[in-house]
């Protein structure tokens, strides 16, 4: 039973971090696209066009991916791991998780509005609106989880193991 979640989370892992890359691609991709459309712009002017669909789809994949990775990454470390390890997954898990926290949060300001619907929170779009944050708070802690993830112990199929005390 162990196992077969220990493998699990271990192959979600590899599939958020995936996810993860695929995204920032896609983003790399598009804003250079948009510089060599538009000679003179760099890289950080083509993200700041952010043309559609391809920012939704980079926004999404990096963000699930980004997530996804931390919290199967978090269960393969709680599972395969060492003491010491399961200890230190908790910084970048409760790191993320602020990033979630200050994500769903509404933006402020801005005009009022009678006749408009209430603000609800968007976390794809606040991912994209401060990258440097979900850097900081979501992209490293996802790598460093993963890299937790993947230096911990493996299981193969049949091997019998149980959390390490």
């Amino acid at each position: 039973m162990v196992n077969q979640a220990l493998r699990s989370a271990w192959w979600g892992t590899i599939i958020g971090v995936g996810a993860l890359v695929f995204g920032l691609a896609v983003f790399v991709v598009y804003a250079l696209s948009e510089v060599l459309a538009h000679p003179g712009l760099s890289l950080v002017d083509g993200y700041w066009i952010g043309r559609l669909p391809w920012t939704g789809i980079g926004e999404g994949f990096t963000v699930i991916g980004a997530t996804v990775a931390v919290v199967l990454g978090t269960v393969t470390v709680w599972l395969g791991g060492n003491r010491w390890k399961r200890a230190l997954v908790l910084v970048p898990l409760a790191v993320a998780g602020f990033f979630w926290f200050a994500a769903m949060l509404p933006f402020p300001g801005g005009a009022p509005c009678t006749d408009c619907a209430a603000p609800v929170p968007d976390p794809f779009a606040y991912a994209y609106s401060l990258p440097a944050s979900t850097l900081t708070f979501l992209l490293l802690p996802a790598v460093m989880v993963a890299v937790l993830a993947f230096t911990s112990k493996p299981v193969r199929r049949g091997q019998v193991t149980a959390p390490a005390v």
